[in-house]
């Protein structure tokens, strides 16, 4: 496994991290405008999602990603018991902000909200710290009014967040957010459904020393080369209720990525080497329910980087979608 560091904060994280949404297992929210929908990606088993994470470690990850709202607190819980007498080997990553109350989704980045809803995280996670504490997806207008970043202050001051930054939407706030040097590490989709990170964000949080977490490599899975417009997802999956003229998008990029797959390069790893190859990722976090998955993905890091040629045709096909 390859070690990066994670900007200027110190600390070194693995290329491949792991995702934290997909072991929070079953669960339906209700979100205003949109409804009561699945928001996890079907059935998890507790006990083997705690070896999942064991034998991550093994492959060498120490950077895991979580949130509240992912099974609605069940990931921050299992990641808490997985965690137990190992700690220190990992970096870990919650978010605030987002969070559900009763089944229903809200959103909430005052001052007293993301203080008390990191407690709720600490102790769900059994840790009196957090390396990494990310706002989960603000508004430009929720930064301005400042009760959030004095928030991140506070925690930072207070110990329980070594580290804080921001889990991005549009890329023009991460590079405010950086110029005014607001922020340790910021998430971001980084991938080639979203390349427009790569030359909006990248190059200033590089300048800055801002660590990046690239996600959604895989776009929901479909990049990843096991699953297609014409899989059925059941009901507990958030993918059943994605658009279809998105779904035949990606299927539609993935097929066309395929030409540069090759015997000794899978096209999640080819997915995931195009992202570490771009100056400035620290980390792509890849989640999964399954170890062989996870086994598979971490070889990406010991793969040679792209070649120019391969890396120009892969910029190419994205930003042309």
């Amino acid at each position: 496994m390859e070690y990066r560091p994670l900007g200027r904060t110190g600390l070194q994280v693995s290329a491949v991290g792991l995702g934290g949404w997909q072991i929070g297992g079953t669960v339906a929210l209700t979100f205003e405008g949109l409804g009561t929908v699945a928001h996890g990606y079907g059935r998890v088993d507790d006990r083997k999602a705690i070896e999942l994470v064991h034998q991550c470690e093994d492959l060498g990850i120490n950077f895991v990603d979580t949130a509240p709202i992912y099974g609605d607190g069940h990931s921050e819980q299992l990641l808490g018991q997985a965690l137990q007498g190992r700690r220190d080997r990992w970096i870990v990553c919650t978010k605030g902000g987002h969070g559900a109350t009763d089944g229903r989704a809200w959103t909430d980045f005052s001052q007293a909200r993301i203080l008390s809803q990191m407690e709720e995280s600490l102790s769900r996670l059994r840790t009196d710290y957090v390396d990494v504490y990310l706002l989960h997806g603000p508004k430009p207008a929720d930064i301005a009014k400042g009760e959030c970043l004095d928030a991140l202050r506070k925690l930072k001051a207070q110990g329980k967040a070594r580290f804080v930054g921001v889990s991005l939407g549009g890329n023009h706030l991460g590079v405010e957010l950086c110029r005014r040097k607001l922020t340790d590490v910021l998430q971001q989709a980084v991938s080639l459904t979203s390349p427009a990170a790569i030359t909006e964000l990248l190059p200033t949080a590089r300048d800055e020393g801002v660590g990046i977490i690239a996600r959604g490599v895989f776009a929901a899975g479909f990049l990843a080369g096991g699953i297609s417009t014409a899989t059925p997802f059941p009901q507990d999956d958030r993918r059943s209720w994605m658009n279809e003229d998105y779904k035949r998008q990606l299927s539609s990029l993935a097929g066309k990525l395929r030409a540069l797959v090759s015997p000794d390069r899978s096209l999640a790893q080819l997915c995931i080497r195009f992202v570490l190859d771009q100056p400035g990722v620290s980390t792509v976090i890849t989640g999964s329910k399954s170890l062989k998955h996870m086994v598979h993905n971490a070889k990406a890091a010991d793969l040679p980087a792209l070649s120019a040629a391969e890396t120009e045709k892969l910029r190419k096909l994205a930003f042309s979608c």
